[in-house]
């Protein structure tokens, strides 16, 4: 079939998209499972509580370091290599988690949660893969499908630990090995779902649609350009600037809120349970509608909707004290930043040449990743000296930051491709 006519094939883009979602939600299952277990297995190997929140900070800064490699593996081979290369050291990762609570050692663990962070910043991408195979005005609506994903992991993933440590404990092993080893065959099936279904390839078919419908675009002839380079473009610096402003605000208020509703409120660990679901409602389910809103108001309306979201959780959430209006301020928080995180990504795939996408938005999400794991350890400290409120002030802050740079970007539009 020419390339003409598999780009206009509406199956074709149906069938990609469900292969990434589908992928994308077997790897927010199985990251989501071994985050939850992952301070009770430290503790027990540790026989300490105080390295009890190492393995979420080691998968943390791992999903940071991978996104950059992985970004430059897809331009050089392809996405379908890049992904499955990404479930594969998930596979990897998870045998370890087994390792380590068989032969009960640590180090392993605490590495293992690190390898599994890389392969979730590879499998991240998946989204920017989306949205090459589409034209731009419907590219944050595939974005927003994969994105879609970790709502499975998101309340799926905690509902799994159950079954899973009831089968492994008949079956002779730790109760915890179950989660990581159910991790592993999710990423077992994630590596035959992109080699078998991820055909062809989203980055061969994005250059190929680029050339068709974008005529006047500089494509595989001019040398791509390095971040720096890139960032002296004003989409692409709304673009990132969404994406790190969001994800910094949404980090630093939700990770605090669990300490403040037991601490200052009193609340019970059931009540933080049914909060900070709202919160992840908030920000997966919303996909449903965000990938709409911004192909049909724009990307810089939508960030500046996404900003205002935020904006309001943070005035919010200081104020409530019962359980119905703090699910609400952080259901608010995460619509937020789905909001800025899906026309962020969207709009940084619209401003970059086919030939730099891979290895830019890498960049990108190292940087968001890097900032995002500052963000939740600075927000400690915040708390400790000037409390809850403190931390609403400094995502307040950074809300009315976001929302007069997307303010800007919509009076001095740029059309795509017309900076250098």
């Amino acid at each position: 079939m020419a390339t003409a006519s598999v780009l206009e094939a509406p199956n074709l883009v149906r069938r990609l998209t469900a292969t990434l979602l589908a992928g994308q939600s077997m790897a927010s299952l199985a990251a989501t499972g071994a985050i939850t277990v992952g301070s009770i297995a430290a503790t027990q190997l540790t026989g300490s509580a105080a390295l009890a929140g190492l393995p979420t900070t080691m998968m943390v800064l791992g999903t940071a370091l991978g996104a950059y490699p992985a970004g430059r593996l897809m331009d050089r081979y392809g996405r379908r290599f890049g992904l499955t290369l990404g479930f594969l050291i998930g596979v990897i990762g998870s045998l370890a988690g087994v390792y380590a609570l068989i032969g009960f050692v640590p180090a392993l663990l605490f590495l293992g949660h690190a390898v599994m962070g890389m392969a979730r910043g590879a499998l991240d991408q998946g989204r920017f893969a989306a949205a090459e195979i589409v034209t731009p005005e419907h590219r944050a609506r595939a974005v927003s499908y994969v994105v879609l994903g970790g709502t499975v992991g998101g309340i799926g993933g905690p509902l799994f630990i159950g079954p899973t440590s009831r089968l492994s404990a008949q079956l002779g092993f730790d109760l915890l090995v179950g989660p990581y080893f159910a991790g592993l065959l999710l990423f077992a099936l994630g590596v035959i779902l992109m080699f078998a279904f991820l055909r062809p390839d989203p980055r061969d078919l994005g250059r190929h649609l680029a050339r068709i419908r974008l005529t006047n675009a500089v494509i595989d002839n001019t040398p791509p350009r390095t971040f720096r380079e890139a960032l002296h473009s004003r989409n692409i610096q709304t673009a990132v600037a969404a994406m790190v402003l969001g994800q910094v605000v949404m980090v630093t208020v939700m990770v605090m809120t669990p300490l403040h509703m037991t601490e200052h409120l009193g609340h019970t660990l059931d009540a933080v349970s049914l909060v900070i679901a709202a919160h992840v409602t908030g920000m997966y389910v919303t996909s449903v509608f965000t990938g709409r809103v911004a192909d049909r108001v724009g990307h810089e309306k939508t960030i500046l909707i996404g900003s205002f979201l935020l904006l309001v959780a943070c005035v919010m959430a200081p104020f409530a004290t019962d359980v119905l209006r703090l699910s609400l301020a952080l259901f608010t928080l995460g619509a937020g930043w789905n909001f800025c995180y899906v026309s962020g990504s969207s709009l940084l795939t619209d401003s970059l040449r086919p030939n730099e996408r891979g290895r830019i938005q890498g960049t990108n999400d190292l940087v968001v990743g890097l900032v995002a794991a500052f963000g939740s350890l600075g927000s400690g400290f915040v708390f400790e000296t000037v409390g809850y409120l403190g931390i609403a002030l400094a995502g307040i802050t950074l809300a009315v930051s976001l929302f007069g740079i997307a303010l800007w970007a919509l009076q001095r539009r740029v059309p795509i491709y017309s900076e250098p």
